[in-house]
């Protein structure tokens, strides 16, 4: 005998098919609302997504809506399905358009009943951030990266540093040039990123508010060492006999050659270790851990832990996206101060809470501060470039 359609499949089909009223929209919404379907929903998601192109472009309202959907719909997630919303929503917040049809609809519906605007936001908003950096030279010479000009090179002690088309830096130096102390930072500022090639080939994108010290030949006694400040995304050449260490704080994290971001901003109460391919050990005074693909190592005062993870939240700035994982507000604010360059300023006491969320780096302000605030959590206000939070 053949199962009869669940409630949520009949509205569900007849809402995608565009053969719904208003009364099975309201109960559509209402079914998605009460966290009792949610197993259900996501396989329908899921099975949208298959079947559905990404789009190229988010829209403010298509982001305003998944945030409304993360708030209201799906949370708490449940521990038997955790696994499966998380795949699925890393999914959803890349995919654009692929539950347009869905979440349009949740938006016209709880924007009908608010009335809510957002041009406190828009009319004051600020510019996202951009390619830049200061390189700072063994004599002390400080270098604008923005005044280099494409195809440019710079020679200081026998290293040609040149600025590539793509305007990303790169160092050359003789192969068989002997080892040399002169140590060169690459710093970002506030609202600031930039990407370099090592001498030895390995890529590092640099996030805002960062910096990264090494030795301008990457030769020092066998190893390849770095100091890192803040987040970088590394791709690491392969050299069986000279390891590459990134050293943060107390922190190293070794490695022969491998695919990894490193969150370690001193104003964050942990450092993150993310792999993405490969394999690296992390040391902490005593304390230490082998990383593998999928994993990130949370470094803590006095331990290391380590926990199944999905990776493109990790490296999402990478791609110029901000995607948060159900992140708190205050460190939500920390990542776009760093990025906005902007002052946040708490005016109340913010409830706890965790947000979902994606939306394009490239975007103004107001686009990132938008669907948090639609969640009706939290509310901002943009006076020049201060950031006021509200309940």
């Amino acid at each position: 005998m053949q199962k009869e359609p669940s409630a949520i499949e009949v509205l569900f089909t007849k809402y995608t098919r565009g053969e719904v009223t208003t009364e099975e929209t309201l109960r559509l919404f209402k079914l998605i609302g009460s966290g009792k379907h949610d197993v259900e929903i996501s396989e329908r998601l899921a099975n949208e997504l298959d079947h559905t192109d990404p789009a190229d472009q988010y829209e403010t309202n298509w982001e305003t809506s998944l945030i409304r959907i993360k708030a209201q719909a799906f949370e708490p997630i449940r521990s038997i399905s955790k696994r499966k919303h998380i795949n699925l929503w890393t999914r959803i917040l890349t995919a654009g358009a692929a539950i347009l049809f869905l979440v349009f609809g949740i938006n016209y519906f709880t924007s009908r009943e608010t009335g809510h605007t957002y041009e406190h936001l828009t009319q004051n908003d600020i510019a996202p951030g951009k390619v830049g950096a200061t390189l700072t030279l063994a004599n002390g010479k400080t270098i604008n990266l923005a005044n280099i000009a494409r195809g440019e090179s710079i020679k200081e002690n026998g290293i040609v540093i040149s600025k590539t088309s793509e305007g990303q830096l790169l160092y050359q130096s003789d192969p068989n040039r002997n080892e040399a102390q002169d140590l060169h930072t690459l710093s970002t500022a506030l609202g600031q990123t930039y990407t370099l090639t090592l001498p030895d080939q390995t890529k590092v994108w640099l996030n805002a508010a960062s910096s990264l010290t090494y030795h301008s030949t990457l030769k020092e006694k066998g190893v390849r060492r770095v100091q890192l400040k803040g987040e970088a995304y590394f791709e690491v050449a392969k050299d069986k006999t000279r390891p590459f260490l990134v050293e943060s704080g107390t922190q190293t994290v070794e490695v022969l050659g491998t695919h990894f971001n490193i969150n370690a901003y001193n104003d964050e109460k942990t450092y993150r270790t993310t792999l993405l391919e490969g394999s690296v050990k992390i040391t902490d005074h005593a304390r230490e851990k082998i990383l593998t693909p999928g994993y990130q190592a949370t470094t803590l005062p006095g331990e290391i832990k380590l926990s199944k993870v999905d990776t493109e939240f990790a490296i999402a700035w990478k791609s110029n996206n901000f995607t948060f994982d159900r992140l708190d507000i205050r460190e939500i604010m920390r990542i776009i101060a760093r990025w906005y360059d902007v002052d946040v300023i708490y005016k109340e006491e913010i409830p706890s809470g965790k947000f979902w969320g994606s939306v394009s780096r490239f975007d103004h302000i107001s686009q990132v501060l938008i669907p948090l605030e639609a969640t009706g959590n939290v509310h901002f206000k943009i006076e020049g470039r201060k950031v006021y939070v509200y309940r």
